[in-house]
């Protein structure tokens, strides 16, 4: 099992020990979805990648790396609340996606989750907010010591 799969493992079994055999809660699931949107945004703020007008100015990369995080977060919790056990490693990265690409395809991958609920469509979204983590500069040793 690779590190990240290792870490939504963690994760999990944290939840675990604060919620048990509920129902899936639609409303829940819902508020964590814009949450989740809301830390994207924050994100795509912090990387300037729609800033053109202010693409001299210097990425505050703590605040980055902070919302980043809580994205992520998020994301792990959304699929606690899916009842995902697993993820699947993370293992093929693409040689380069535009960024601006990559947040819209984050935004529909996970407003897909909120329609159909699916593991398939989590996954992709998880996936790409990893890639989005790699394409930014972070590093799978930088995630790991944050949960640590």
């Amino acid at each position: 099992m690779n590190s990240i799969s290792k870490l939504y493992e963690v994760y999990i079994n944290k939840e675990v020990q604060t919620t048990k055999n509920e129902v899936l809660n639609v409303q829940r699931i819902n508020h964590k979805i814009l949450s989740f949107l809301h830390d994207l945004s924050e994100v795509s703020l912090d990387s300037r990648v729609y800033l053109f007008w202010e693409k001299d100015d210097v990425v505050d990369r703590p605040q980055l790396l902070e919302h980043y995080f809580e994205g992520l977060t998020m994301l792990m919790s959304i699929g606690y609340e899916l009842r995902i056990d697993t993820i699947k490693n993370h293992t093929e990265i693409p040689e380069h996606i535009k960024l601006e690409d990559l947040f819209f395809k984050i935004y529909y991958s996970i407003l897909k989750v909120q329609k159909h609920f699916s593991s398939d469509d989590y996954q992709n979204t998880i996936d790409d907010y990893f890639t989005l983590g790699f394409e930014l500069g972070i590093q799978v040793e930088d995630i790991l010591s944050h949960y640590e």
